[in-house]
């Protein structure tokens, strides 16, 4: 019954549709431009009316229509913008992690950069699961450039302190300081850093890392205090970006800086009250 009530309908749009069309050429012709306007709208429309089950875009006299086909290849596009959005977020997780280590640009304007992928990723609809997926090698190449700041720094630490003590003890004759620069460079040849750590990057653990970087002897309190604070600092940012999935503004702060030999000073000075750049 419907369907006969359709094509009735149909069929009565259609004789609309013909019938404007010609009056609205007529008075076109003759220059009445009013009627010629609302006869040609309404026969559009009836037209519209008549092919809309079978359109998809549709131009006359100013007008225009588009209807998606159907629901299937709306959800088909926006799989693949969806797709497309994934793969530009792990691309630029990755060139972003690698090129903030050599083109010393900001950990704070590349997270932010970050963050509005990420954003993307949210409009898009990819879940939160498959998010953190693709940051998680970004977040733990910052975790291998934080074991590197760490043990980059206690080295530069124990060189400089021994031959400051070395140098003030030959200059005084003073025994004490001979010895005690004879400490620090035992420590620092004892002292073993695993530089291959990036090899394990996908599995490594930054906190027994740091552990395994940490000398067991031969420091004094004062040492042993600011080594504890150092590395307790650097896991609860790492540890709090893992949870982020993606560098929290201190860490990222924290990474602008003391990245290059200055921070690294600056570093041993908060930390040791010990200034390498003076101890030349």
């Amino acid at each position: 019954m419907l369907d006969r009530l359709r094509d009735i309908v149909l069929f009565v749009a259609g004789i609309i549709a013909v019938g404007a069309l010609i009056l609205a050429a007529y008075e076109g012709f003759n220059q009445r431009v009013t009627s010629a306007a609302f006869l040609g709208a309404l026969g559009v429309a009836c037209t519209f009316m008549l092919f809309m089950p079978k359109l998809e875009v549709f131009k006359v006299w100013g007008f225009e229509a588009r209807l998606v086909k159907t629901l299937d290849e709306a959800k088909e596009i926006l799989e693949k913008l969806r797709r497309l959005a994934v793969i530009n977020a792990k691309s630029t997780y990755e060139a972003v992690g690698i090129g903030q280590r050599w083109d010393a640009s900001s950990a704070v304007e590349n997270q932010a950069r970050l963050d509005e992928i990420n954003i993307q990723l949210v409009d898009f609809g990819v879940p939160e699961a498959e998010r953190r997926s693709l940051a998680k090698k970004y977040v733990r190449l910052m975790g291998f450039d934080m074991y590197m700041h760490y043990v980059q720094t206690l080295d530069r630490y124990f060189g400089f302190k021994a031959n400051a003590l070395r140098m003030q003890g030959n200059r005084e004759n003073n025994d004490y300081m001979k010895a005690e620069a004879a400490r620090y460079e035992e420590i620092k040849q004892s002292w073993k850093p695993n530089y291959n750590l990036f090899s394990k990057l996908d599995t490594f653990s930054l906190e027994e890392e740091l552990a395994l970087a940490t000398p067991a002897k031969q420091l004094n309190e004062a040492d042993k205090k600011g080594i504890e604070i150092f590395k307790g600092q650097l896991l609860r940012l790492y540890k709090e970006s893992e949870v982020r999935a993606g560098l929290t503004k201190e860490a990222a702060v924290y990474l602008d800086t003391y990245r290059d030999t200055g921070g690294q000073d600056k570093r041993i000075v908060e930390l040791f009250g010990f200034n390498p750049s003076e101890g030349r």
